[in-house]
């Protein structure tokens, strides 16, 4: 709609009437052979919908049938495995493909909203600046990534404002009669609460002096003392975000999922698009061909292999806990020494490694908690002693396990009963609180996938937990890629932080209703409503209305641009226009092969560009005389000389012109319109006469050309070869 053409406040939320789907350049050649066997079918003919299980695989083949106005019978086809058996168990169970209607509106939901609202707030955010005076490029806003821009600029502002201070360790060694010790750390009594740090920390050195003076020498008793053998299994096969997650984190890699993708087309893994970290239990039968082709493939874990028990089943093998699609796993094919690039080789490795895990022994260690007691205050320590490293010996990445520090270190603890007793002595130590940390790629990954550690509703806290978080396993690596694209993030070695234009966009949004943009219960709210239209309890074209309604009252509440923003790149204070009472700012326009110029949106006023500045108006532009406004508003028209003569104007009509009629201003008569005669355009044409000889010419404001009068009509004008040719 060509009324939305150009930004500005009157044009920021568009709801189109019909919904047009539009064919990628990219897959074209692949689109139209789809379209043309489609096409060919007979009504009696049955089409297999086979896409993805969710709901995005449900959407992407539906929209291609309706596309292509296919109106015959059906069929779905849901494969989340592709073992031969169980291929052949879901074509044995194939249902009418209406039954997931529901899906695929709920996914139409889903795109319809995010592109809705989007564009609508970027350009609210766009607009807001340049009507404040900025010159500034388009402005991007999303329902995944604008949240996930806030989590880092959140984290950038407790570092900055992080002050640092002090509290105090207060342990306690209780050495028994026969001269074994044990040391403990003091558990935070409740009646000292109130002079407790949020972490339940002492920060007064005279209370933690107070308390080791009372308790050095006094008698302790052991009020606790357990002992239980404990095992970890090994960490589940990969998920693409915990892929994600290891590659960058071993090897800084940011674009997994580009390489995992070819590695799937390859054959070499399964499909990585997946959330799951569980294995198909018929899986189970293809362990010997998968494990001898990693033996081939991966000469670095032969070690590890040499240690496997290709029997055992861990946890992982579990058809109850896959749904659309299983883990990221190895296949039996063996890539050539030569087929795998560099960031290949290492994912591929990665996921091999993580499966060969699954065959190695549990971690297990003897776990010893004591308390002990002295003069109303109590010590706990925790020792363990390992007694089978199993996969922690070649993985300690996802270690689920690890010595508690607080609670000494997890060191050997001897042997120690209930109520032996010994002397105490109490011993203080000053320690620094931590600053936060910055985010890492891997960590920025993790906590979008866990986003509802953030949230403090428990509601909407839950539902996001019930989702993955914010964004999809597929689509997170993208949606930091854009952050980082657009200038809103930056990454120095592994760290990852916000930029100023990041800060920027955060701070405006954070003020008002455009609050919620920031935050990541929207995600929450949007997925509570599309399950319902996905069972049939709500309507789509309901969702959007309110997805409109929400933007428009979004929208309501004029952003607070600040008054002075420096240092930002992409943003510059734009010059105030030049024209007398008017309150625009202006734009540097830049168009190839034409000079440079500004431009007032506000009175449509143009200057030209002197060394990057707008140059006031030529003195034959200045007024030349006065006299009363011909719209009887009391003023004076200023009379100036145009490129077709005298022209009068008046502050009361910035956008009109009056014409010169014996040197006194005069209302125009309405001018000529036709509709413009180049193909494609929607604009009307004008007619003008030429000030030499009085003649008639015509321009179209929308496309801005020009044509000749004929008999009152605008035609094209001749080109120039056409016009030679015709006077040879």
């Amino acid at each position: 709609d060509a009324r939305y053409k150009t930004w500005g406040m009157d044009t920021l939320l568009y709801v189109p009437e019909k919904w047009n789907l539009k064919e990628k350049s990219g897959t074209k050649t692949l689109f139209s052979a789809l379209k043309k066997l489609i096409k060919g079918l007979k009504s009696s003919d049955i089409i297999i919908n086979a896409g993805d299980n969710d709901r995005e695989g449900q959407l992407l083949i539906d929209e291609i049938l309706e596309y292509c106005g296919w109106n015959g019978h059906t069929l779905r086809l849901r494969i989340n495995d592709v073992n031969p058996d169980a291929i052949r168990r879901a074509l044995g169970d194939m249902k009418d493909n209406a039954l997931y209607r529901g899906r695929y509106m709920a996914g139409q939901a889903r795109m319809k909203s995010d592109w809705l609202l989007g564009l609508c707030l970027t350009r609210f955010v766009t607009v807001s600046l340049r009507e404040a005076g900025y010159d500034a490029d388009v402005i991007s806003v999303g329902r995944v990534q604008t949240p996930t821009l806030g989590l880092v600029v959140d984290r950038d502002g407790e570092m900055r404002n992080f002050v640092p201070s002090i509290y105090f360790d207060l342990r306690a060694v209780l050495e028994l009669d026969d001269g074994r010790k044990i040391t403990g750390r003091w558990v935070p009594n409740s009646a000292l609460e109130a002079r407790l740090d949020a972490g339940k920390r002492i920060t007064e050195s005279g209370l933690a002096g107070e308390l080791a003076g009372r308790l050095d020498g006094v008698k302790g008793v052991i009020i606790k003392a357990a002992r239980q053998t404990r095992v970890t299994p090994p960490p589940l096969p990969f998920s693409l975000s915990k892929l994600q997650m290891a590659a960058s984190r071993k090897y800084d890699i940011t674009d997994t999922l580009v390489h995992a993708q070819k590695l799937y087309e390859a054959a070499y893994i399964t499909y990585p698009r997946t959330s799951c970290e569980y294995i198909p239990e018929g899986h189970f039968k293809d362990v010997t061909r998968v494990m001898d082709a990693i033996r081939v493939a991966c000469p670095s874990l032969s070690d590890m292999i040499a240690g496997v028990d290709s029997g055992r089943k861990s946890a992982a093998w579990d058809d109850g806990k896959i749904a659309e699609h299983h883990a990221v796993l190895p296949t039996s094919r063996i890539p050539p020494d030569d087929a795998l690039s560099d960031k290949e080789r290492k994912i591929y490795e990665l996921v091999c490694a993580r499966y060969v895990l699954q065959f190695l022994r549990n971690y297990e260690y003897e776990e010893t908690v004591a308390e002990f007691e002295a003069d109303g205050e109590v010590f706990r320590t925790v020792g363990r002693t390992v007694s089978n490293l199993g996969w922690q010996g070649w993985d300690k990445t996802d270690s689920q396990d690890g010595g508690d520090s607080d609670d000494g270190g997890g060191e050997i603890l001897p042997s120690v009963r209930q109520e032996e007793e010994g002397t105490v002595r109490a011993s203080v130590a000053e320690k620094a609180v931590q600053p936060p940390k910055s985010y890492t790629y891997h960590g920025l990954i993790g906590a979008m996938n866990n986003v509802h550690k953030f949230v403090k509703d428990p509601d909407i806290r839950m539902k996001l937990k019930e989702v993955q978080g914010i964004g999809t396993e597929a689509t997170r690596e993208a949606v930091l890629s854009t952050l980082f694209k657009r200038g809103y993030l930056e990454k120095t070695k592994k760290q990852v932080s916000s930029t100023p234009l990041g800060r920027l966009l955060i701070g405006i949004l954070s003020e008002g209703k455009a609050c919620v943009m920031v935050r990541p219960d929207m995600t929450a709210l949007w997925e509570g409503t599309m399950t319902e239209i996905e069972n049939g309890s709500a309507a789509l074209e309901s969702f959007i209305s309110e997805v409109a309604d929400m933007a428009r009252d979004i929208i309501s509440d004029r952003l607070a641009i600040p008054s002075m923003i420096s240092n930002v790149p992409g943003i510059t204070k734009q010059p105030g226009c030049l024209t007398e009472g008017c309150d625009g700012f202006l734009r540097r326009i830049a168009m190839p092969g034409k000079p440079a110029f500004f431009s007032c949106p506000l009175c449509r006023a143009t200057f030209s560009d002197m060394n990057g500045e707008p140059a006031p108006r030529r003195e034959k532009s200045q007024s030349l005389a006065e006299s009363p406004c011909p719209m009887s508003c009391g003023g004076k028209a200023q009379k100036y000389e145009g490129k077709y003569g005298y022209f009068w104007k008046c502050s009361c009509s910035p956008d009109v012109t009056f014409k010169d009629e014996c040197g006194v201003p005069a209302v125009r008569e309405a001018r000529l319109e036709a509709p413009c005669p180049v193909k494609g355009c929607k604009g009307k044409a004008v007619r003008f006469e030429r000030k030499s000889d009085g003649s008639a010419f015509w321009k179209c404001g929308a496309c801005g050309n020009f044509f000749e009068d004929s008999d009152g009509v605008p035609v094209l004008r001749e080109k120039k070869e056409k016009r030679r040719a015709r006077g040879k």
